[in-house]
């Protein structure tokens, strides 16, 4: 069902590795090129021939000596352009200074520059591990303390920005204040799909006329080591550090570093302003696994995401000419993604002339420049729409014989070894092309993208983002009396003191002793019991203080599915986490519920 305020990419910008802009990222992907390489002297706390070892699994050793590398000396900014201190800029990390980068180059991409910005807005996908300098601010904190402690010797802190701590959340917030903006402005941390995830929500905050304009992708900028070895001990990474994704040989990922970042307007008030337009966002899905697990993917979830988005555009899948994939380079995954693509044609009603002609290209930009994690759908993304622009059908690199599932018979895709001219087939005369990113857990997103070339299409009565057919909607339009409003029908609170919402109940609202003459009073926290010591430290030394902790705590094995070995290596905020997401669904009444349509939004921050 089409929207009815279709949206449009208005301005791309990014810097990926050996590529400072969009087109130098295009000359890559056009000429095959793989960008994977040894990490440069001095990036890596550990030097490579002390962290490699080619045995896989090894603990602190990488059994893999390539990755791909964003040179920190092509970021480029233009302060004279930008409201922020520039001295401030170098001493943040990195993943500030790629994500200035690429939002300011997409947002100085627009026609015009808007008068005023208090309604424009940034979301942007950010990877929720450490960073040089939070590794820097760690072992500052941890190690100074440590020395400290066995040769009570005082050491002074190194010269870290203390603001690198806040490397989660504080890149958008950053980003728009270079800017001037004043919408809405947070990160997401949705693993591999973060930068469709924050696509969808700046469309969403564009359909509900709460922004006019809006700046979403991603970026993924970690300590590289710390990847490095997170991917060896998952055992996904490539041996040989090539990512051949669909190729028989496919043997593992690469990890890539990174920013894109898009800039989204309502397609008539990007006519108004007379724009250009890369292409029309059509259709978005997004879902979860249900099943599967954190490295095995299902074709269930990736068909929900992928069903609802061409639901969403009211286009057949047979009528996209081309599909940029998740595909990472590894045997399990490819596979599977291939086989979700495969039941979302069949079921379309692909027959064997179709699958004789390959009648759909796929696609993966991480052969060229690894896989990018949060910001993985940015590039991909911006490959895509720079596709359209060049009127071509990209290559895919390191590709060479066609994996068992490609190769199939009836299958009714390919991989392209060399770039083609894209001749659209559909009666529209306009090139259509999907994007996917599926991420850790199951985490799947799918955006339908239409190249521009057309007026403004009628618009039609029903917004895209409701579903007619969800008995939800279908109740309140048959109840005047409903109030559409949205309802708080689950609660559940832990805290330190208090591990259960009953006895916080008691504690916030206390009646009795507490407050004779006003029995309902709230107390502050700071007069609730249970309060412990610990120690703080200030520029004076380690002062104690006074505050509610939790200790521990405690999820009984088999519980949610989780094995074991996992459940040992899980942060104790995950279990609770868990827990208390289980009491409210279980408050809601809901626990037996079909949670197809369940979403969840955690707060949360980066364990150093």
């Amino acid at each position: 069902m089409k929207s009815t305020s279709s949206i449009a990419i208005v301005g791309i910008g990014g810097i990926f590795p050996q590529a400072q802009n969009p087109e130098a990222l295009w000359n890559i992907v056009n000429s095959g090129i793989n960008t994977a390489a040894e990490p440069p002297v001095g990036r890596w706390a550990l030097p490579l021939e002390q962290a490699y070892a080619p045995q896989k699994g090894l603990a602190d050793h990488v059994y893999s000596r390539r990755a791909c590398f964003v040179e920190q000396s092509s970021v480029q900014l233009d302060y004279a352009r930008l409201h922020i201190d520039p001295e401030l800029v170098q001493q943040l990390d990195p993943v500030f200074q790629l994500l200035l980068h690429a939002g300011t180059q997409a947002f100085f991409d627009l026609a015009s520059l808007p008068a005023t910005r208090d309604r424009i807005g940034v979301i942007a996908g950010n990877l929720a591990l450490p960073t040089e300098a939070t590794a820097r601010l760690a072992q500052d904190y941890l190690g100074r303390t440590l020395s400290e402690q066995i040769c009570g010797c005082q050491i002074a802190p190194s010269a870290t920005n203390a603001l690198n701590r806040f490397m989660t959340g504080l890149p958008a917030a950053v980003l728009a204040q270079a800017l001037g903006l004043g919408g809405t402005c947070f990160t997401l941390d949705a693993a591999c799909a973060s930068s469709l995830y924050a696509l969808k929500l700046a469309v969403e905050e564009l359909h509900s006329g709460r922004a006019d304009m809006m700046l979403a992708g991603g970026v993924a900028r970690p300590d590289s080591l710390y990847t490095q070895m997170g991917f060896s001990q998952l055992r996904a990474l490539s041996p040989t550090g090539t990512c051949s994704p669909f190729d028989q040989n496919g043997d593992g990922l690469v990890v890539g570093e990174g920013s894109g970042m898009v800039v989204l307007k309502r397609t008539a008030d990007a006519l108004r302003d007379a724009d250009h337009i890369y292409a029309t966002i059509e259709g978005i899905g997004i879902s979860n696994d249900i099943g599967g697990s954190l490295l095995a993917p299902t074709s269930e979830g990736q068909l929900r995401a992928m069903r609802a988005a061409y639901s969403q555009a009211g286009w057949d899948p047979r009528a996209v000419e081309y599909i940029e994939c998740h595909a990472t380079g590894t045997p399990v995954g490819d596979a599977v993604e291939v086989e979700s693509l495969r039941q979302l044609w069949a079921a379309a009603g692909a027959d064997e002339a179709s699958a004789a002609s390959a009648s759909c290209t796929l696609g993966s930009v991480k052969s060229n420049i690894g896989h990018l994690l949060t910001a993985a759908g940015s590039a991909a993304l911006l490959k895509t729409l720079l596709a359209f622009k060049h009127k071509t059908l990209p290559p895919t690199a390191n590709f060479n014989v066609p994996s068992a599932a490609l190769a199939a018979e009836g299958m009714p895709f390919r991989v392209l070894k060399e770039s083609q001219a894209w001749v659209p087939r559909n009666p529209s005369g306009l090139r259509r092309a999907g994007v996917s990113a599926f991420g850790f857990g199951g985490i799947n997103a799918h955006v339908l993208l239409q190249e521009w070339g057309q007026e403004l299409e009628q618009e039609t009565s029903a917004p895209a983002h409701v579903d007619p057919a969800n008995p939800v909607i279908q109740a309140i339009q048959a109840d005047d009396d409903v109030d559409a409003g949205i309802a708080i029908v689950g609660i559940d609170v832990r805290t330190a003191a208090n591990m259960d919402t009953a006895a916080f109940r008691q504690q916030a609202f206390a009646d009795g002793s507490a407050d004779e003459a006003e029995p309902n009073k709230w107390q502050h926290p700071q007069h609730w019991g249970g309060a412990q010591q610990s120690r703080w430290w200030n520029e004076e030394g380690f002062a104690p203080c006074t505050g509610h902790y939790l200790r521990e705590v405690s999820l009984p094995a088999g519980k949610f599915r989780i094995p074991p070995t996992e459940m040992r290596e899980m942060l104790p905020r995950q279990a609770l986490m868990l827990l208390c997401a289980e009491a409210a669904l279980k408050d809601a009444a809901a626990t037996d519920a079909e949670h197809t349509n369940t979403g969840v939004f955690i707060g949360t921050g980066l364990d150093f």
